[in-house]
């Protein structure tokens, strides 16, 4: 009885505490668009801050999409000491994403500033996300192992390739030296044991690193 009280309190805790962090959402209230000495100054009034990628794909137009925030029932566009904003739309493309669309001339060149409700105004946009910059780091130490792999397997393969050099120099080597006794009856005659003991040794040497070699 004691454990099964003890589960249900903590079921109702994880209950509670799940409804408060849904019930504790973000909203977009304004956009400001201001004008400044060198281009624009957009504003966006939210509850908290959140995440703004900025997009400038001409030099008329800027793209933001925001995640983890809503759209408040009705955004108020405000327009500072400029009067040439050609188009401002708010879409939502996915749930607690946002993307805004402004057009005016030389809007590309603007600061993107959030001012949450709960929390202080923060430049957004400048910084490179810093996913991209451990995806990044990822890469590079993995094109880093990829190349010290690389290194190992050609040093080994050149090992490999000398010792086929020496090995196929040494065999055409007794090949001729057994040849020329074979052709010259003056070697023949003049074989004695100590010859034949050395002939003996190559023959060794030649299966002991045939042998080395398959291992």
């Amino acid at each position: 009885m004691k454990k099964i009280l003890i589960i249900f309190t903590f079921l109702v805790t994880l209950i509670l505490s799940s409804t408060s962090v849904f019930a504790e959402s973000n909203f977009l209230h304004t956009i400001t668009l201001e004008k400044n000495d060198t281009g624009y100054n957009v504003i966006l009034g939210s509850d908290k801050m959140t995440k703004v990628t900025k997009k400038t794909p001409e030099n008329n137009e800027l793209i933001l999409e925001l995640s983890g925030i809503s759209s408040a029932e009705s955004v108020n566009a405000l327009y500072k000491g400029t009067n040439s904003i050609d188009g401002l739309v708010i879409e939502t493309p996915k749930r607690n994403k946002l993307r805004i669309h402004v057009t005016a001339n030389d809007i590309s060149n603007s600061t993107v500033i959030v001012e949450p409700i709960h929390g202080e105004p923060a430049i957004v946009g400048e910084s490179v996300p810093l996913d991209k910059i451990l995806w990044v780091l990822f890469v590079l130490s993995l094109v880093s192992v990829i190349a010290k792999f690389s290194k190992h397997i050609t040093e080994d393969e050149e090992k490999i390739s000398i010792r086929r050099d020496i090995k196929n120099r040494e065999i055409q080597m007794y090949k001729k030296y057994r040849r020329d006794i074979s052709i010259n009856p003056t070697l023949r005659q003049n074989e004695d044991a100590r010859l034949r003991t050395l002939v003996k040794k190559i023959d060794r040497k030649i299966d002991e690193r045939l042998i080395s070699n398959i291992k």
